[in-house]
């Protein structure tokens, strides 16, 4: 449940480049020019909504508003994933795609070619430290790692920062550059592979003095055990966390069982949003409900 959401636009987006950065990470570039009410938040870890080309297309159709509801409303079934923007800037959107076997969006990158096109849907956000921040702690893995580095690349002049990264391979390590002060611990673990040191990396880093800000972007079951860590053990403020899961180590067991008890956490959560509480505790309610449900 994302804090910010606009309405959004739809857009066929076209496929401008491909680049390798990494064993990991295939960087593909998008033309964005020339679209009417499909703008960037500026937020730094906004998401679009990619949708992929079902059989026999060469592109997804636009999307059309019935009802108020902007949809693709031919009864097609299409792949959607979420993406984080690395960039978007000058008419062009960059979206890093994580390179593993299986997925849709992988093997669609793989092979994507200038001219190939998809549709993008958008934005979403969850990003949102408060004026007073005096430091910030980012923590992600692959996937979260474009929007970690734009955060950093974002950071307002005299906010210090500390970033812990979690790649596969040492060489998925990026160079990322910032006009304020930033460290960066790079590790290799973790994304699938091999157990997440996200958890002992956080516990390890030594809380600055003044106001700050945590944003966590990764597997769920990790950002759970950071964000017990910071409200339970350090009892930091709620509205100064923010974690994003971003993929589930076990998503196909885990969708089942949820599946099965779906409408009763729902029930919960909204009894509990009901209740006035903000954004951000609400966040933190509903991560408590499912892990009270074992998931």
């Amino acid at each position: 449940m994302a804090r910010q959401r606009d309405e959004g636009a739809y857009l066929t987006a076209r496929v401008l480049e491909s680049i390798r950065l990494s064993p990991s990470l295939i960087r593909v570039v998008f033309d964005s020019s020339g679209t009417h009410g499909f703008e960037s938040s500026g937020v730094p870890d906004e998401i679009v909504h990619l949708y992929f080309p079902a059989n026999g297309e060469s592109a997804p159709p636009e999307m059309t508003r019935r009802n108020g509801v902007l949809a693709h409303h031919d009864g097609v079934a299409r792949e959607c994933r979420n993406y984080t923007v690395r960039r978007w800037e000058s008419g062009r959107i960059w979206i890093d795609f994580v390179d593993h076997v299986g997925g849709i969006a992988a093997e669609w990158a793989r092979t994507a070619q200038p001219g190939q096109a998809l549709g993008m849907w958008g934005t979403r956000s969850w990003y949102q430290p408060p004026d007073s921040t005096d430091w910030m702690l980012f923590v992600a893995d692959l996937p979260g790692l474009p929007a970690l580095c734009r955060a950093l690349e974002q950071l307002p002049a005299g906010v210090r920062a500390h970033a812990i990264a979690e790649v596969a391979h040492a060489d998925d390590v990026l160079d990322v550059r910032s006009d304020t002060s930033i460290t960066v611990e790079w590790r290799v673990a973790g994304n699938g592979r091999a157990p997440s040191e996200l958890s002992d990396a956080v516990r390890a880093y030594e809380i600055p003095e003044g106001n700050g800000y945590v944003w966590f972007g990764g597997e769920a079951s990790a950002g759970r055990a950071v964000r017990k860590y910071m409200r339970g053990e350090l009892r930091f403020p709620a509205d100064r966390l923010a974690i994003v899961g971003y993929w589930r180590d076990d998503k196909e067991v885990w969708l089942e069982r949820y599946e099965r008890v779906a409408d009763s956490l729902i029930d919960d959560y909204e009894r509990i949003a009901a209740t006035g509480v903000g954004d951000a505790e609400a966040e933190i309610a509903w991560d408590e409900i499912l892990e009270r449900a074992g998931l």
